[in-house]
């Protein structure tokens, strides 16, 4: 059976049908034996059509074959098929016909199975059971025909023994051009059937993000009354043994938006508390674990804080503990001492939840791990064993299964544990029917779920215990889950029992494990988003608390390693792309400024550097240091700074200049408080003239003692031209009037001459007094 990848909606499907049915005059045809008629239109209208399209175009047909009732028939049922038949090339095709027909040799083994439907070559002695007419086919259409063929003319309808059988459709148009499509029917026949006890593990996750948690938004979507997440729980609602592994992030994401989370998403999160089913839990984000090991980590990553997604106004106020003894006592009978009597304080404010729980959840199961599927080596298996994973979930394909000559118990002993390893032809079956858009869609997937589980019944082996897992990648619509649980558990060939159950069945002989890895691709993505966490750790040493961005950093990388990112349709290199170029946005926040060179004429002084913080939340701490490369300049020591968010600073750093001229390239590099470097170093260049300062001051000292000099020279002068002039006069009055004898001047100059000296030396005293002071 060859399949389309592109989703048609029921309402496309119905539209087809209208169409087809307005060009032929017919909704349905009943395939007989006789076929004449059928025949007859379908001559018609390849008569009045167009030129018919080469057969190279057939190969741009997609054709699904899809058995109602899942492919099961009985006695007395008559076998209805859907046809639906995609044009995906830009042109039309004319209509044409549908021949159905069926291998009347039963499958014999799951092998052939998958190589019957795998081929496209002629089946030898296949017969025809019905036909019916194909309307003309639009670019990008899809048509969907019934073909029914009554009870009476299954050629297996005498058959007493249950057996799978290959049916297929012939698609004509025209002379040239033939597709084919295959499925197959499983017959039972009504006697004993040896039943497998079938056990389904299912996920509880979100589609796949890089956020770290899932904003509100996200989140009433997702548990809105169709919602992704709502139709998990919906559907799981009456298959108690479904074992089901919930992702802590869903929790999370829902419990720091406190009051304010959707009611929706509260309301899901306690209809999922009712389910009776047994759960696990996977990995914070369903991060990939065999992915962590492989990139080198000896334990898996955990989310480290959530806080950074928390407001406080959005959790309620508790009362603080009792507080101290006020004054007033109490005193019991027979007691000597008062006791104080506790007053409760006043509430202390909003009380967050801690990271434990915020994720908790009261699990039934432990020490379950679900790696990525064919993605594990063998020294996996010990790291999960080391890290209290006893019970693994493998895909088959990471074992010899698939080359056993019957199908295998899911039970596979390893060193410390026992592992459970899913049917992959199984699981990838019932993936495609649980996701499946619409009922030809789904009754084609579940075909082959029950052809094969009616196979593994056949193959003598006796009852087996089976494990089959659905995928971990939701898609955005698909309303089959519920429908597909009920299938697979009320199916002729299963019994439905709990995951426990199976767990302690006995082991196949000669089930092996075989060592398998990720891609290389894959792992060196997962080593460049471990390098930068290890990079953003150093940065936000800087910050008051770090855990605000370590936390954030840490939650956004779990969620990229997602299992669920490993699906083709999701886009995890350009994920990971624009996480890396958004931590290299943040580790290049912080940063100097660049500087023209710097001129240092003095000895000692502080030069300024700007530092930018580009964050626009956090204030930032950082210590700025600062290297000559010579020794004309000394570092006093670092300069530390605070700046405040998407601002910039200056800061100081203090230098002496040693005696010397010349240039000193300064290296920059900004620290954390603790030490660690933040971003890379730059260089200054210092143009040091040391020496200026001693000669500018030398020359000011000379003119100052100039100056000086010249002062006092000054007065000196100016004095003794003072006084020669004063000496002049009075000796000019002396000798204009001459004294009396009998006065005593006239005695003192007569008969004294020491006398006359005393005297003027009296008087140059008293002019000496009078001189202004300098």
């Amino acid at each position: 059976m060859k399949w389309s990848s592109r989703p048609r909606s029921s309402g496309v499907r119905r539209l087809a049908v209208i169409v087809t049915a307005a060009v032929l005059g017919v909704s349905a045809v009943t395939a007989s034996v006789a076929v004449d008629h059928t025949q007859a239109i379908a001559q018609q209208q390849v008569a009045t059509a167009r030129t018919a399209k080469s057969a190279a175009d057939a190969a741009q047909l997609t054709v699904t074959v899809s058995p109602d009732n899942g492919g099961i028939l009985a006695p007395g049922q008559d076998l209805t098929v859907q046809v639906a038949v995609t044009n995906d090339t830009a042109t039309p095709f004319v209509a044409g016909t549908i021949d159905l027909w069926m291998d009347k040799t039963p499958i014999d083994s799951r092998k052939s199975l998958a190589t019957w439907l795998g081929s496209t070559d002629a089946v030898p002695g296949a017969q025809t059971i019905g036909r019916a007419p194909l309307g003309g086919l639009e670019p990008g259409s899809t048509s969907v025909v019934r073909v029914t063929v009554p009870a009476a003319s299954v050629p297996i309808t005498a058959r007493t023994t249950q057996g799978v059988f290959g049916i297929g459709t012939t698609v004509s148009i025209g002379s040239a051009t033939k597709v084919s499509g295959r499925s197959t029917i499983s017959w039972n026949a009504g006697a004993e059937i040896t039943r497998s006890n079938v056990t389904v593990v299912m996920p509880i996750t979100a589609p796949a993000t890089a956020a770290g948690l899932i904003p509100a938004a996200d989140l009433a979507a997702f548990t809105a009354p169709n919602g992704v997440l709502t139709r998990q729980v919906d559907g799981l609602i009456g298959h108690p043994s479904v074992a089901i592994g919930i992702d802590p992030m869903i929790l999370a994401s829902i419990r720091v938006l406190g009051t304010a989370a959707p009611a929706s998403a509260t309301q899901w999160m306690l209809s999922l508390s009712q389910l009776p089913n047994d759960v696990f839990s996977l990995g914070y984000g369903d991060a990939d674990l065999s992915g962590q090991f492989q990139s080198g980590l000896n334990a898996p990553l955990a989310p480290t804080a959530l806080g950074y997604a928390m407001d406080p106004a959005n959790f309620q106020t508790e009362p603080a503990p009792v507080g101290e003894p006020t004054g007033t006592a109490t005193t019991e009978p027979g007691d000597a001492t008062p006791t104080p009597t506790p007053t409760p304080t006043t509430p202390t404010g909003p009380v967050l939840p801690t990271l434990d729980q915020l994720t908790a959840w009261p699990y039934s199961l432990h020490g379950i791990a679900w790696p990525a599927e064919n993605a594990v080596r063998s020294s996996d298996l010990g790291s999960l064993v080391a890290n209290g994973f006893h019970t693994p979930i493998l895909s088959g394909d990471n074992t010899n299964a698939a080359d056993l000559a019957t199908t295998p118990d899911s039970v596979l002993p390893i060193s410390g544990g026992k592992a459970l390893v899913a049917d992959s032809g199984i699981s990838t079956a019932l993936r495609a029917a649980a996701t499946a858009t619409d009922d030809t869609g789904w009754n084609a997937a579940m075909s082959q779920v029950n052809a094969q589980l009616g196979l593994v019944s056949e193959d003598g082996g006796g009852q087996r215990s089976l494990t089959v897992t659905l995928g971990r990648s939701w898609p955005s619509s698909g309303t089959q889950l519920e429908r597909t649980l009920r299938a697979i558990q009320t199916s002729p060939w299963t019994n439905a029992v709990s995951l426990p159950r199976v767990l302690a069945s006995a082991p196949t002989p000669g089930l092996t494990f075989t060592s398998r890895s990720e891609s290389q691709a894959r792992l060196t993505g997962i080593k460049g988003l471990l390098d930068t966490e290890t990079r953003i750790n150093d940065f936000a040493t800087i910050l008051d608390d770090p855990a605000t961005m370590t936390g954030q950093n840490r939650a956004q990388l779990l969620t990229l390693l997602a299992v669920s990112w490993t699906e083709p349709r999701n886009d995890w290199s350009n994920a990971v792309s624009n996480n890396l170029q958004s931590s290299f946005k943040i580790l290049n926040s912080v940063r100097i400024l660049p500087t023209e060179n710097v001129n240092l004429v003095s000895a000692q002084g502080s030069i300024p550097f700007s530092v930018n913080n580009g964050l626009p939340n956090e204030a930032v701490t950082v210590v700025l240091s600062a290297s000559p490369s010579n020794s004309r300049l000394e570092i006093d020591e670092d300069a530390t700074k605070r700046i405040q968010p998407n601002s910039r600073a200056t800061v100081l750093v203090p230098v002496k200049a040693k005696l010397g001229n010349g240039q000193v390239i300064l290296t920059l590099q900004l620290l954390s408080p603790t030490g660690v470097k933040i971003g890379t170093p730059t260089a200054v260049t210092v143009d040091v003239h040391a020496d200026w300062e001693g000669i500018g001051a030398l020359i000011v000292g000379i003119l100052l003692v100039l100056l000086f000099g010249f002062g006092i020279v000054r007065n000196i002068l100016r004095r003794r031209r003072e006084n020669s002039a004063a000496g002049r006069e009075g000796d000019a009055g002396a000798t204009e009037s001459a004294p009396d004898g009998n006065s005593p001047d006239g005695a003192a100059r007569t008969g004294d001459p020491l006398a006359g000296d005393a005297t003027a030396g009296a008087e140059q005293h008293s002019d000496d007094t009078k001189e202004p002071s300098v």
